[in-house]
């Protein structure tokens, strides 16, 4: 069982069977008993139906598994929950761009406004101006946790360094392959 900083065990995660055996580590009175699932190869499709936007970004991450040979049906869940996330971060972005064309809209015209009118105008524009920041934060958590996905995904030039595939080229090939003959649907 893998064990982590604080399960008591040795401090860092355990490696897989697979990775041992690929490492030239494996011993069997050691590591004898790991078993690593092994997920069924193939495209997964959406478990529910995604926005436009969500399901561009779904076909280019689906595009990158298939890219590095590791496309699996059982990526789905985690995929799907990427692409809302990725779909919601982009919609705020958008919103944060119109406030920003409002606001300097409302700036433009702070001249033509005397008295009572101008007040409200500098209060619409603080509120403008929170709600922009609002955005600007919600953008930095959005963005964090699509960083985090991507490393999780091994999409990162440090993550991908630390994938490890099967040796066997003909199971990534007959993998490659079965997927190649495969038609896809795009929606």
């Amino acid at each position: 069982m893998p064990g982590t900083a604080s399960s008591g065990g040795r401090g860092t995660a355990q490696k897989a069977r697979a990775q041992h055996e690929l490492e030239g580590t494996f011993r069997k009175d050691r590591h004898g008993d790991l078993k690593t699932p092994e997920p069924t190869p193939g495209r997964p499709e959406p478990p529910i139906e995604l926005s436009n936007v969500a399901l561009d970004e779904w076909n280019r991450m689906l595009w990158a598994f298939e890219d590095m040979g590791m496309l699996h049906k059982v990526d789905a869940f985690a995929v799907y929950q990427y692409c809302r996330l990725w779909a919601e971060t982009e919609a705020v972005a958008v919103s944060q761009a119109h406030l920003e064309i409002a606001v300097e809209r409302l700036e433009e015209n702070l001249g033509d406004f005397k008295g009572e009118d101008f007040i409200k105008l500098i209060q619409e524009l603080t509120s403008q101006r929170k709600l922009i920041s609002k955005c600007t934060d919600q953008l930095r958590s959005g963005r964090m946790a699509i960083r985090q996905y991507l490393v999780e995904f091994g999409l990162t030039p440090a993550a991908r360094g630390r994938i490890k595939l099967p040796a066997n080229k003909d199971v990534v090939d007959a993998f490659t392959a079965r997927q190649m003959a495969r038609p896809t649907l795009v929606k």
